[in-house]
């Protein structure tokens, strides 16, 4: 039940989510690292935003500045004093990310305004206890996670850059996990997604997404689609 209520929060309007606590977020100050000289961003997106951050030590803090540092995975946030910190991941049990609106605007059809990242995924080959990952899709039967993460890599010299610089490269994994925590990974795609399912699922999820319309490829429509399918 909880499950369903944090993934339902996503759909609903600013501050509809919980009432806010009286909390301090813990953490350690933000390091002083300079990117100046490397192209691209470790941030998933450049600009704060704002965020609701679940704690299991002090409930809900609502409205809170963040950047989500995927390079490092840290989430980085503004505290009641005003500083920039490393929130502790140790007492973190959620956060809900709001995507910049310009993002919503410009981006592709069907982009979810609220991203829930969680740990606790560690069975999944590269990614580590305390590692936040985006879960779109969670339930009994399947769950849905994307790995956000951007290499620093050195392109190969050429004539034109004698003496390259490095750059952040962005990336992106999804993760589908069915009841026995076997995990596979996918692309977001309706072909892909329906031939990742356990054969005996993969004529009711057609239904599920001739029924209602569905494209895979949306991230509205992969939380629909496994909102029904778990409750099937």
């Amino acid at each position: 039940m909880k499950k369903a209520i944090i993934i339902a929060a996503l759909f609903c309007s600013q501050g509809a989510m919980a009432q806010i606590s009286n909390i301090n977020l813990n953490g350690a100050p933000a390091r002083l690292s300079s990117y100046a000289e490397i192209d691209g961003s470790p941030y998933l997106f450049e600009d704060w935003s704002r965020a609701d951050i679940g704690t299991t030590n002090a409930g809900v803090k609502e409205n809170v500045a963040y950047r989500f540092n995927v390079h490092d995975n840290e989430l980085e946030v503004i505290n009641d004093a005003g500083n920039t910190i490393f929130l502790n991941k140790d007492y973190l049990e959620y956060a809900i990310l709001e995507r910049p609106s310009i993002l919503i605007a410009t981006g592709t059809p069907g982009m979810l305004t609220k991203l829930l990242v969680k740990k606790g995924f560690d069975f999944v080959p590269g990614i580590g206890p305390k590692d936040l990952v985006n879960v779109i899709a969670e339930g009994e039967k399947y769950t849905l996670i994307r790995k956000f993460y951007t290499d620093l890599v050195t392109p190969a010299k050429n004539s034109y850059a004698p003496t390259p610089g490095r750059m952040f490269v962005y990336e992106e994994t999804f993760y589908l996990i069915d009841s026995n925590e076997k995990v596979e990974t996918v692309r977001i795609r309706t072909n892909n997604i329906l031939k990742s399912l356990t054969e005996s699922d993969q004529e009711l999820a057609k239904t599920i997404i001739k029924e209602n319309k569905l494209d895979l490829s949306r991230e509205d429509h992969l939380v629909i689609f496994f909102q029904k399918l778990n409750n099937a």
